[in-house]
C-alpha cells in the first residue's frame, strides 16, 4: 500500500486516459475491416468474373490452335496451288480471329485492374473518414498534460513559493539562481502548463539542488518534503519529453494526412465524377455514408460495370492510345493506398505508444 500521497496523484492522473484507449483506438481496425469487407466482396465477384472469362479465352484459344495446327497439315499435303492460296486465306482469318480474341483479353485485363483501382479508391473515400477522426480523437490524450504540469501535484505550488523565495533572496550571490529567476519571470505562470523541459528543467534543477544543499538540520522537514518535490519535478520533466517526443510524430502524421487526402479527393475528382461521370455528392450518399454494407456492396458493383464499360467506350473510340490514361490513374491509386497503408501504420503505432508510455510511468514511486 502506497502511503505517498504525492505518488496515488501521480497514479490517478497517469490512469485517467487508459479507459478510453482501449475503446477508441480500437474503433479504426473495426471500421477499417468493416468497409475491408466490402471490398473483399466486390473483390471476389470481380475475380470470379475475370477468372471465367480467361477460362473462355484459354478454351477459344486452344480451339484456334488446333484450326491452325489442322490447317498447317493440310497445307503440306496439298499440291494445288489454287487450294494452297485458298488455306492460306483461311490461316490468316485464323490468326486474325486469334488476335481478336487476345485483344479481347487485354481489354478484359485493362477492365478487371481499373475496376479494382475504382473500387480501391472509393474504399479509401470511407476509410479517411475515421483516419481524420481518429487523428483528432487523440485530443483526447491532452489529459496528459496534467501530469506535464508538477503543479496539478497537492503540495507541490505551496512548496514551489517556498523554493521561489529562497531563489530571489539568494539570486544576487550566484549567478545560476539570477539566470533561473529571470527564466520564471519570463515564463509567468506555471500553473498554466509551462513544460518542465530544455533549458529550463536544468536550470530548474540546478536551483533546486542549490536549495536542498542549503537547508541544514533545522529544516529537516522542509528538507525531505524538497527531495520529494525534486524527483517528483525530474519524473514530470522525463516524462514531459518523452509524451512530446509523440507529439511530434504527429505532427508529421497530420501533414501526411493532409496531403493524403488532397492527393486521394483529386484522384476521386479524376476517376469517380470526370471519367466516370458520377455525381461526387450521389456517390457520398450512396457509398461513402452508407451504413448497410449491402447497399454499399450493390452500389459499388454497379460502379465497377461503369468503369468496365468506360474502357470498353475508350478502346472504341481511341483504338491506338486508349490505355495510357487508365493506366496512369491505377498507378496513381496504387501509389495511394501504399501511402495510405503506411499512414494507418503510423497512427496506431503512436497511438500504441500512449500506451506505452502510460506503462512506463504508471508503476512510478514518487
Amino acid at each position: 500500500m502506497m502511503k505517498n500521497p504525492l505518488t496515488r496523484i501521480f497514479l490517478i492522473v497517469l490512469l485517467l486516459p487508459i479507459a478510453g484507449f482501449s475503446q477508441t483506438p480500437g474503433e479504426i481496425p473495426r471500421i477499417i475491416n468493416d468497409n475491408k469487407s466490402v471490398t473483399d466482396l466486390v473483390l471476389l465477384e470481380l475475380n470470379r468474373e475475370r477468372s471465367l472469362q480467361r477460362e473462355n479465352l484459354d478454351f477459344r484459344i486452344k480451339q484456334i490452335d488446333s484450326k491452325l495446327s489442322t490447317l498447317d497439315e493440310s497445307l503440306k499435303n496439298t499440291s494445288s496451288a489454287t487450294e494452297k492460296v485458298d488455306k492460306l486465306v483461311q490461316r490468316v482469318q485464323i490468326l486474325e480471329e486469334k488476335q481478336s480474341e487476345l485483344d479481347k483479353n487485354v481489354v478484359s485485363v485493362y477492365k478487371y485492374n481499373y475496376s479494382s483501382a475504382v473500387l480501391n479508391l472509393a474504399s479509401m473515400e470511407r476509410e479517411i473518414k475515421p483516419l481524420n477522426l481518429f487523428n483528432s480523437s487523440r485530443e483526447f490524450y491532452t489529459t496528459l498534460d496534467k501530469v506535464s504540469n508538477p503543479m496539478t501535484y497537492e503540495g507541490y505550488a505551496a512548496w514551489f513559493k517556498e523554493f521561489e523565495k529562497y531563489i530571489e533572496d539568494n539570486k544576487k550571490d550566484e549567478a545560476r539562481l539570477n539566470a533561473l529567476s529571470h527564466i520564471l519571470n519570463v515564463t509567468g505562470n506555471l500553473a498554466e502548463g509551462t513544460p518542465f523541459t530544455g533549458m529550463f528543467a536544468g536550470s530548474l534543477f540546478d536551483g533546486i539542488g542549490s536549495f536542498i544543499n542549503s537547508l541544514g538540520r533545522r529544516d529537516r522537514e522542509l528538507r525531505e518534503k524538497s527531495l520529494k518535490m525534486f524527483k517528483l519535478t525530474t519524473t514530470v520533466s522525463q516524462f514531459t519529453h518523452d509524451k512530446d517526443l509523440i507529439e511530434t510524430e504527429w505532427k508529421a502524421i497530420t501533414k501526411s494526412l493532409d496531403e493524403l487526402k488532397e492527393l486521394q479527393d483529386k484522384a476521386m475528382e479524376k476517376n469517380i465524377v470526370e471519367i466516370l461521370g458520377i455525381n461526387r455528392a450521389d456517390f457520398k450518399r450512396n457509398f461513402t455514408d452508407e451504413t448497410d454494407a449491402k447497399k454499399r456492396t450493390e452500389y459499388i458493383l454497379n460502379i465497377s460495370k461503369i468503369a468496365e464499360n468506360k474502357i470498353a467506350e475508350e478502346k472504341n473510340k481511341n483504338p491506338e492510345n486508349w490505355k495510357q490514361e487508365y493506366y496512369n490513374q491505377m498507378v496513381a491509386v496504387q501509389n495511394l493506398k501504399i501511402r495510405f497503408g503506411t499512414l494507418t501504420f503510423r497512427i496506431l503505432e503512436n497511438l500504441d505508444k500512449y500506451k506505452s508510455l502510460i506503462n512506463k510511468y504508471k508503476g512510478m514511486r514518487i
